[in-house]
């Protein structure tokens, strides 16, 4: 069949099917839509984690752990060529306003609180190694063991300002500023409480470590200008050093914010599922608007096959009528998908930096289109063989029903829905 006679036949059989064109489009659409969306804001997550992740670990490597770290491990670092550490130590704590701080009115503060749960962290000099530490006033974190830095959120509910006395830990520190964004701290993240910075001096003067503390331990390692095979080198010769039956890990920047990563899987799985679920069901639409549109078209094809056009030139024929719309409504989905993306980056906006979320994913997009068209036609394939069976008899008798399937070929589309079904269920499983 020539290429012209068969977009003139696709014009023709599509003038007067509408109703059927469109609800093809939009069942397999919403599935393709939905699909490209999640597996484009996974794909451009992902590598928005990767592309900052020095950034959110804020070190080369970290060796983390809920004991000190051994002091093999501490050698060891300070062995490796040019490393620079930094130690830091983290803790939920109760901070109080001092004694003779006077209570705040409810009117002026909107809060009764003279005690709340924070999250503490003492930090040594040089941290971070990488990104920024965004404080008010604007400059680098310098803390003595008088000082500390806060949220603003602590700062609000306990009615202080800049200058004022806290009390950690029996002792009194004075506020010198507030901590608007740490590089290794995930804004939007789940919070036991605002956040509160003290130095090393300040948490020994504060005397927070005794005897039942839970204390994580992170100690954060800068090797600058090592490339991927000195930082494994690294981290061999880290977990070497360390004495056995110590409970500590070594973390790399290639796998800064485990935590962010296992959520992320987990919630790309459980939309993955949905998406595929929505993909099913536009399959089952696309099966039925194929069948209800090749039921319209019996007396058409009748005058066709009297006219001597052959079964297989049929099957071609409206095999590649629904390849075309599929190709076309995926596209149709792949942008629903791009742009659902895109208000994704405003609704994650508090919670990751929108420059880390690429709604630009082009592998994603193909294998939408793929995906979209494939399934269109394997769908489509049970109603679509009914084309292959009109008899010529219709044009003279309309009543004439399409002749049944031969038992080879009623196996073989059982055997295709059976690979089909499989399939599916393992990319869900995956």
């Amino acid at each position: 069949m020539r290429v012209p006679t068969f977009f003139a036949l696709l014009r023709r059989d599509l003038r007067g099917s509408r109703g059927h064109l469109l609800f093809f489009v939009l069942s397999l659409a919403v599935g393709v839509g939905a699909v490209v969306a999640v597996a484009s804001l996974s794909a451009a997550i992902d590598q928005g984690v990767r592309r900052e992740a020095r950034q959110l670990l804020a070190a080369d490597l970290a060796i983390v752990g809920r004991q000190p770290i051994p002091d093999a491990m501490l050698e060891a670092v300070d062995g490796l060529p040019g490393a620079e550490r930094v130690d830091l130590r983290e803790m939920f704590t109760v901070v109080a306003l001092p004694d003779d701080e006077p209570q705040r009115a409810p009117a002026q503060v909107g809060t009764t609180l003279r005690s709340l749960l924070v999250e503490l962290k003492s930090v040594g000099v040089g941290y971070p190694f990488y990104g920024e530490l965004e404080l008010e006033p604007a400059g680098p974190l310098r803390l003595d063991a008088q000082s500390v830095a806060a949220e603003p959120e602590l700062l609000r509910r306990l009615g202080l300002t800049l200058g004022d006395q806290l009390r950690v830990g029996g002792e009194e520190f004075r506020i010198v500023a507030r901590v608007l964004r740490e590089p290794d701290r995930l804004t939007g993240a789940f919070q036991m409480g605002p956040r509160l910075l003290i130095s090393t001096e300040g948490l020994a003067r504060a005397d927070l470590e005794r005897f039942g503390s839970r204390v994580e331990h992170r100690t954060l390692i800068r090797l600058p200008d090592a490339s991927p095979g000195e930082l494994t080198a690294a981290v061999e010769t880290l977990e070497a050093a360390r004495p056995e039956g110590e409970p500590h890990r070594v973390e790399t920047w290639r796998e800064a914010q485990p935590a962010l990563r296992a959520g992320l899987q987990r919630s790309e799985n459980f939309l993955g599922l949905a998406a595929l679920l929505s993909l099913l069901i536009g399959g089952i639409g696309v099966a039925q608007t194929v069948r209800s549109w090749i039921a319209g078209r019996l007396n058409a094809i009748a005058v066709l096959t009297s006219l001597g056009m052959r079964r297989r030139e049929i099957l071609s024929l409206y095999l590649g009528q629904t390849a075309l719309l599929g190709l076309a409504a995926s596209a149709l989905g792949v942008l629903a998908g791009v742009a659902l993306v895109a208000v994704a980056r405003g609704v994650l906006g508090g919670s990751l930096p929108v420059e880390t979320i690429d709604p630009i994913q082009p592998e994603v997009w193909d294998r939408g289109l793929a995906l979209g068209t494939g399934i269109a036609v394997l769908f489509a394939l049970p109603a679509l063989s009914v084309a292959t069976r009109v008899p010529p008899v219709r044009v003279l008798r309309r009543s004439a029903e399409p002749l049944g399937l031969s038992p080879g070929a009623q196996g073989a589309f059982e055997v295709l829905a059976v690979l089909r079904d499989r399939r599916q269920v393992g990319r869900g499983a995956a």
